[in-house]
């Protein structure tokens, strides 16, 4: 069960919001790039046409958080309701409880982080090929190796949350026996799995970077022609360091969209009380 099954219209309408949102924002160091190469060629058009991208990028902002506040807010209490009246064990709905708010932010702001990172990478990836197709094809097969890391961390990260999750529907019936061996075997336990967590998230993290960083160096060495000009020296480094940005948000993702699909398959098979 998951907020798609009670409002899946509302949330897809935020997600859409989102996606255009984005899109507006790809487009921005190419108008900057554009806006810089007209002023130094003594033409002032470009502004005229960066405010309105700001603008757009402006709206949707602030159309998207309006909304998507009160749809996943609604979802929540809903999905919240439910999941504790289907469970007949104190403890569990306690755990329930728990799982539905971080199942519901990672709708609200895991998917929606994820979705961004997705327009940006590909967008970017994209638009670099577009300035130049050596760069596009270094950022293409960063992609592809980027991506097989990922698969590999949410894996382990997905195992690591099952077993977390488990350590959470216990909390109650542990602590209610008031044994000071069993709370603490119960809580060393949980600190373990956390910093086994923790651990393969930098790991991911450095072996991302290391990608990354070459291909940030490879493009740089490509991009800085002499018949370049400024602005699209900054709007080809721009779409580079955007894309570069995008991974860069994927490890917590991945470890939240874990988290969700536990929980959700939690919830799903969790008979009524």
């Amino acid at each position: 069960m998951t907020p798609f099954d009670l409002e899946r219209g509302r949330v897809l309408l935020a997600y859409a919001l989102l996606i255009a949102e984005e899109i507006a924002l790809l487009a921005l160091p190419a108008l900057i790039g554009i806006t810089v190469d007209r002023l130094l060629a003594g033409d002032q058009s470009g502004l005229l046409l960066l405010a309105g991208g700001i603008g757009a990028i402006l709206l949707f902002g602030a159309v998207r958080r309006f909304y998507d506040t009160r749809v996943f807010a609604g979802a929540e209490r809903r999905l919240a309701e439910d999941a504790t009246l289907r469970a007949a064990a104190r403890g569990v709905r306690l755990a329930r409880l728990r799982q539905v708010h971080e199942l519901v932010q990672t709708y609200e702001r895991s998917v929606p982080e994820g979705l961004a990172a997705i327009v940006a990478g590909l967008g970017s990836l994209v638009v670099s090929a577009w300035y130049d197709w050596r760069v596009g094809g270094a950022a293409l097969i960063a992609a592809l190796t980027l991506l097989g890391l990922d698969r590999i961390y949410a894996r382990k990260v997905e195992r690591l949350n099952r077993l977390l999750n488990d350590r959470t529907e216990q909390d109650l019936t542990v602590l209610d026996q008031a044994d000071a061996v069993v709370i603490g075997a119960h809580l060393d336990q949980w600190r373990v799995l956390r910093i086994a967590r923790s651990d393969a998230e930098i790991v991911i993290y450095l072996l991302n970077w290391l990608v990354l960083l070459a291909l940030v160096l490879g493009a740089l060495a490509l991009i800085a022609r002499r018949e370049a000009t400024p602005g699209a020296v900054f709007a080809q480094m721009s779409y580079v360091l955007a894309f570069a940005e995008s991974w860069n948000r994927w490890p917590v993702i991945s470890e939240r969209l874990a988290q969700a699909r536990d929980i959700a398959r939690r919830l799903a098979a969790q008979p009524i009380a």
